[in-house]
């Protein structure tokens, strides 16, 4: 089926998807045969990664057909895939161009870094142990301020059926600080991994932290927190993975989400009950159960289609949305009775429309970050927010390597690169603004306390 649709494809898409490939792997193989282990860790490198999974490889084994249409929320994407293709291109290319830019930064050196020929020592590192012990503990109490009783059957996964324990005016905020976590688990694991010796205490909230993940649904938790945790790893081991090791990976994660993919249920756990139904409703009878399972696990890559979709319907059906992004995302703290006019984000929701025009076909829909960087001003502000964000990671990279010994850089470097990932795949400025947020608000706190610890 894929390869009736490979030929089914135009010279101009064919020319488009070969050169981004080519450019990629030719990228990541350069980083492959460098003798320096660390320049495998690159934003870029992950920046390719991300390309030829949800632009290239992940839209075709998701939703191409054999007759050469793309189908996905019962609408034919082919007319927008070419422009997808395009678009995918010019902000690989931005981005690499804004990494490669010469500039000078103003590098900060932070932690132990401000203090000649130090080594941190094992209190050192209990002292990370006993702070990360302290954010999970808090976050769980305050995760049990909003879910009350129910928070250990969401632990477990088990049925739950009993109501929010606080439903007031802060009560979204309280349960995005489930977030926490993922900075907490960080400084349990780098502590462990240089001699703590807490490997029963780390198991345990690493095995209730995933266990809520789970329960809520969303996966993109799971990847923030695993993330840093394979590269702290082997920034602890000084080594580059190898083939066998990110293939074997790869399979693994994309069985593993796939499987959340179809039996999850948000707010309700994971189900076998679900996972078969969708099996059973939805499987080609000809292919087997692991064949789909594999096609599910690329489902998630569907985003591109919509992106290129906007990217396609604007602004000839749907006229440029300028500044609302921003405006949408700093009014959203003030509450409705103080601002009765205040914008509700409706401009990302009729663009949807535009493309899905069933009832309720638009929701749950979501696209690539670089479709709302065009929905806001075109080509020019695709490739100018892509040159920045190229610049910010190029700045983050030089600082993580300057402190590359403190464990605070490391932590700091893992989160940064796993929110790359919510930057690149999901193209709504105020979801990124609230995740940032809760991903990084213990983190900056910490990072205050640990570097007064060095003066």
């Amino acid at each position: 089926m894929y390869v009736d649709f490979l030929f089914s494809l135009k010279f101009s898409e064919i020319f488009f998807f070969t050169t981004l490939f080519i450019i990629c792997l030719w990228d990541l193989g350069k980083k492959f045969r460098e003798k320096n282990w660390i320049n495998f860790f690159k934003p870029t490198t992950l920046f390719c990664l991300l390309i030829i999974f949800y632009c290239l490889i992940g839209p075709i084994l998701s939703s191409a057909q054999e007759d050469g249409s793309i189908m996905y929320r019962a609408v034919n994407h082919r007319d927008f895939y070419e422009i997808g293709l395009i678009a995918s291109l010019i902000t690989y290319l931005s981005f690499k161009f804004g990494f490669n830019y010469k500039n000078y930064f103003k590098i900060k050196k932070f932690g132990i870094n401000k203090l000649k020929e130090y080594r941190l020592k094992t209190k050192d590192y209990l002292f990370l142990h006993k702070w990360g012990e302290r954010i999970i503990l808090f976050t769980f109490s305050l995760q049990f301020l909003y879910y009350g009783a129910s928070l250990i059957p969401r632990i477990l996964n088990t049925s739950i059926n009993s109501p929010l324990f606080y439903v007031g005016v802060a009560s979204s905020y309280i349960g995005a600080t489930v977030n926490f976590l993922i900075f907490g688990v960080l400084l349990l694991f780098i502590a462990l991994l240089n001699g703590t010796k807490e490997r029963t205490k780390f198991i345990f909230y690493l095995a209730i932290t995933v266990g809520l993940f789970l329960n809520l649904g969303f996966r993109y938790r799971l990847l923030l927190l695993f993330l840093p945790l394979i590269l702290i790893y082997f920034f602890y081991k000084k080594m580059k993975p190898s083939i066998v090791f990110l293939l074997s990976l790869f399979l693994s994660a994309s069985l593993f989400f796939a499987f959340i993919q179809l039996a999850r249920g948000y707010g309700t756990g994971l189900s076998i009950e679900t996972y078969r139904k969708d099996i059973e409703n939805i499987k080609d009878p000809e292919s087997s159960e692991l064949a789909y399972l594999l096609k599910s696990a690329f489902f998630d890559t569907n985003v591109f289609h919509t992106a290129a979709g906007m990217i396609y319907k604007t602004p000839e059906e749907y006229d440029y949305v300028g500044i609302k992004p921003i405006v949408n995302a700093i009014s959203a703290p003030v509450p409705r009775i103080l601002w009765k006019e205040k914008p509700s984000g409706k401009y990302i929701n009729n663009i949807y429309r535009k493309i899905y025009e069933g009832a309720y076909w638009e929701v749950g829909a979501a696209n690539l970050g670089f479709a709302e960087y065009y929905l806001s001003g075109g080509w020019i502000a695709l490739i100018i927010t892509n040159f920045f964000l190229g610049l910010l990671f190029k700045k983050i990279w030089f600082e993580f390597l300057l402190n590359f010994n403190d464990p605070l850089a490391q932590i700091r470097y893992g989160l940064y690169l796993s929110y790359m990932y919510i930057i690149f795949t999901r193209g709504y400025l105020l979801q990124l603004i609230y995740i940032y947020a809760f991903l990084f608000i213990p983190f900056y706190y910490f990072a205050h306390i640990w570097n007064k610890r060095y003066r």
